[in-house]
């Protein structure tokens, strides 16, 4: 039986080093890529709440403009979504704009009367009607 030589031994240990490594390299890359690959969902999924929220807002501030706009005795209806990108929200309307709440944000949209009263109930169809040259929201 052939015993290893100090040789042999140091070249197994070079291997082992070398493999190490280059493993250790291609661990940092794709981690690397799947850090960047996070990143970049994180990004389309804001992208795509604040599109459907800009939709949502735009939808609202154009029902209520057109109420008022239209003149007395004019009546829609608008549907308000129980959710938004999968989350619960608020809608207030005060003075002259609309806010959504949802989570820690929020966005306003403004209104070209002031005259509005009511609120809006999210998940639901709310009525708006213009009497008497206010957006009443029921």
């Amino acid at each position: 039986m052939r015993r290893a030589t100090s040789t042999s031994r140091g070249l197994r240990g070079q291997s082992a080093f070398e493999f190490m490594f280059i493993f250790g390299i291609f661990l940092g890359a794709v981690l690397i890529g799947a850090w960047v690959s996070q990143m970049k969902t994180a990004e389309i999924l804001k992208a795509q709440k604040d599109l459907e929220i800009d939709d949502l807002m735009t939808s609202v501030t154009d029902k209520i403009n057109t109420a008022w706009l239209e003149g007395e005795g004019f009546s829609t209806n608008l549907t308000m979504p129980s959710r938004v990108a999968g989350t619960a929200y608020s809608v207030n309307v005060s003075a002259n704009h609309v806010t959504l709440f949802i989570g820690d944000d929020y966005y306003i949209r403004p209104l070209v009367t002031a005259n509005v009263s009511g609120g809006l109930v999210t998940g639901a169809v709310n009525r708006l009607e213009n009497t008497g040259g206010a957006v009443v929201i029921s």
